[in-house]
């Protein structure tokens, strides 16, 4: 059962994330029906693209989490020294990673996109909107850093009001750049692209202000460093490692379902890229209660208080279970309203309404890993525990499934990505039995 205590700090954790997280994919689904009236090749094609803008993502969103979870347990610890050490040096990390993705979505961007689809035309539309995409990489890196650490702060309203308006400033310039809406030229994918980038420069500034605010406020020090005691070194390369490792297999296995989708043809791709909208508000719901889990049984086990983290574990499984649930039958329900917004062919429409149903059917899953494995699991730095599962569910099972299904088998897609998502339920399994051994219990912050 939940006590008062516990309810009100996952409002506050957890309420802003999702509110913000809910607004970028209802907004996100406003963009995607922009982009579908281009035609199927700009729908598969930003898609794509952005399959492989994705792997940035999570590779500086693991980094962020391995940050999050020293931040989490110092603050607990009220160790100052701890927090800045644990801001910067993944900080720096993810700047070097962010170098890298620039340079290679910048130079040799048809080159990356060849490996993900065989048609001509949806090939150049995914390479126009990944060159001007990798502009804003490193605004992104900042974002998420500053985020982190306010959250921390009991303060996830503030990263909230800065999400909400960069994603009003990308939604009005996605329809001004893709459409060239008065002076504006008609830019169509590189468009959509561009409005990103601006929008999370908007969202950096926004952030990064609120943050000073914060800071002045709390006579918090937060000054740079460049040299880090070796004993934190090793405990934060014990932590990040493996979730850098486990993350970076994790995308890349979904990477490689974008790729066996992308061959499967323009519109089963297309198809595949009109659930991702559904797909990131249903999933968008639990996203705040994965942050606030991570904080608060990471903030428990910070103060010694074990029991009381496992109990708060427990009470994010039922809470996420039950939720997840709610949200499954939804999907379901409004997936024949939902493909009508788009101006696609009945067939791709029909295709659709399968893999959202299919979608349906591994969502309590899919955000059961993400609430309990993401959250709970990595709050006490046992980061080892989670790469084994991503590398087990995703390359021992999603990725050979893909393979056989979509080639050897020739199922159509929407067989394709149910098959394949059934790794969710091996890492749940996995998850569980390593919930219930507490293993995962400890304090990094001592």
């Amino acid at each position: 059962m939940m006590n008062k205590e516990f309810k009100g700090k996952l409002i506050q954790l957890a309420l802003p994330v999702t509110i913000q997280s809910l607004m970028q994919s209802s907004l996100s689904l406003i963009d995607q029906i922009m982009i579908g009236s281009l035609g199927s090749a700009s729908i598969a094609g930003i898609g794509l693209a952005g399959k492989f803008t994705s792997l940035f993502s999570v590779m500086a969103g693991a980094i962020v989490t391995a940050s999050g979870i020293l931040i989490s347990q110092y603050f607990g610890a009220k160790n100052e020294k701890g927090i800045r050490n644990s801001f910067f040096l993944p900080l720096y990390i993810s700047a070097f990673f962010a170098l890298v993705f620039s340079v290679i979505s910048f130079a040799i961007p048809n080159v990356v996109m060849s490996v993900y689809a065989d048609d001509a035309e949806t090939v150049m539309k995914a390479s126009s909107y990944l060159r001007w995409r990798a502009l804003g990489f490193f605004p992104s890196v900042a974002t998420l850093f500053i985020s982190t650490l306010l959250r921390n702060m009991k303060k996830a309203k503030l990263p909230a009001i800065a999400g909400i308006s960069a994603i009003i400033v990308n939604t009005v310039l996605n329809w001004f750049l893709i459409f060239g809406i008065g002076f504006f030229p008609k830019m169509e994918e590189k468009g959509a692209a561009i409005a990103t980038v601006i929008a999370g420069i908007a969202e950096m500034l926004i952030v990064g202000t609120l943050f000073l605010r914060e800071k002045k406020t709390r006579n918090m020090s937060l000054k740079p460093v460049f040299s880090f005691p070796r004993e934190f070194v090793v405990t934060a390369i014990k932590i990040l490692a493996p979730i850098l490792v486990g993350e970076a297999l994790w995308s890349l296995g979904e990477n490689t379902y974008a790729i066996i989708y992308g061959h499967l043809g323009t519109e089963p791709c297309a198809a595949m890229t009109l659930m991702y909208p559904i797909q990131g508000i249903v999933i968008g719901a639990l996203c705040g209660v994965s942050s606030a889990a991570g904080i608060i049984v990471g903030n428990s086990l910070g103060a010694g208080e074990n029991e009381k983290a496992y109990a708060e574990a427990k009470s994010f499984v039922a809470l996420t279970i039950t939720a997840g649930a709610i949200l499954a039958l939804v999907v379901c329900a409004i997936s024949p309203l939902y493909v009508r917004l788009f101006k696609v062919p009945d067939e791709t429409r029909a295709v659709t309404i399968k893999i959202l149903v299919s979608f349906s059917l591994v969502f309590i899953a899919k955000v059961f890993n993400m609430v309990v494995g993401g959250g709970v699991l990595q709050s006490g730095g046992q980061t080892k525990f989670l790469t084994a599962v991503n590398i087990i569910g995703t390359w021992g099972f999603g990725v050979p499934l893909g393979f056989i299904t979509a080639y050897a088998l020739r199922m159509p897609i929407w067989k394709v990505y149910f098959f394949l998502s059934l790794e969710e339920y091996v890492r749940l399994i996995i998850s569980v039995i390593l919930l219930k051994s507490r293993r995962w219990m400890k304090n990094v912050a001592i």
